[in-house]
């Protein structure tokens, strides 16, 4: 430390701080933008797009009305889950066009 002129060690130590003090303010806005992002949408930000739709022309009344509706039902949570559809399942040995032909034994071929 003796060798090190004073002017450089104040200046070092204070290109120090301003980095962290510009480090720090970077992280705090990231973290808020984070935060923001992640949070969950609120109704009005939902109703929003759907509004100005709605009263310029794009979107009929009896439209917004249902999906208003909707969204009511689901925020008071009477959502009927959606209906199952059932699996269609192949039946063994019937190939699907397109399928590989299965291997095993080779007929010969007539000359």
């Amino acid at each position: 430390m003796a060798g090190i002129d004073p002017k450089y060690y104040y200046l070092t130590l204070g290109l120090l701080g301003f980095c962290t003090l510009v480090g720090l303010v970077l992280a705090f806005k990231f973290q808020r933008e984070v935060e923001h992002d992640l949070a969950p949408t609120t109704e009005k930000e939902l109703l929003g797009p759907l509004e100005k739709a709605y009263y310029s022309g794009l979107m009929d009344e009896a439209e917004f009305k249902r999906i208003r509706e909707s969204m009511e039902k689901r925020k008071a949570g009477d959502v009927e889950p959606a209906p199952r559809r059932p699996v269609a399942r192949k039946a063994a040995g019937t190939p699907e066009p397109g399928d590989p032909e299965p291997m095993g034994e080779v007929e010969p071929e007539e000359a």
